[in-house]
């Protein structure tokens, strides 16, 4: 997966070609729109039909990432499933453990946006530019700031 991530991220690979390799890789992603310069730490990704996923976004994948149908993805979003127990003083970044993270179909998350470990984020949900989601999102909601909070209901 390695080889294919760095292949898969230059610019002159055609989107068409970039679901091509990341699939080879195990990754499943059939029907999503990906651009260039997007990471993937491993294969454990699932991404619906008619999801897209702008420039710069970064999938660490140590555990599995699932982003519906129809997502919006913007720039340089982050996805960090792993994260540490509280240590001791001598060294307060303790034992690693990993949590999946959800997105639901129709959510668009924002550029720059931070999406944690163990997170859901909503049906129609949207995640304002730069917000950093630290607890699930109800649907149908406009999430914005750090930590991420509901400032408005959106239609259903």
């Amino acid at each position: 997966m390695r080889l294919i991530n760095i292949v898969q991220s230059w610019r002159l690979v055609p989107v068409w070609l970039r679901i091509v390799l990341l699939l080879i890789g195990g990754a499943r992603v059939w029907g999503a729109g990906i651009y260039a310069g997007c990471h993937f730490g491993g294969k454990d990704i699932r991404m619906g039909l008619g999801t897209f996923v702008n420039r710069g976004v970064l999938f660490d994948c140590t555990a599995p990432i699932t982003l519906g149908r129809q997502v919006a993805v913007g720039h340089g979003a982050r996805f960090i499933t792993s994260t540490h127990e509280v240590g001791p003083p001598d060294g307060r970044g303790g034992r690693v453990y990993h949590l999946p993270i959800v997105v639901e179909d129709g959510a668009w998350i924002g550029a720059g946006a931070l999406v944690l470990p163990g997170v859901t984020v909503g049906t129609g949900c949207i995640v304002g530019a730069g917000a950093v989601v630290t607890k699930d999102c109800a649907p149908n909601g406009l999430y914005a700031g750090n930590p991420a909070r509901r400032v408005k209901d959106l239609p259903v």
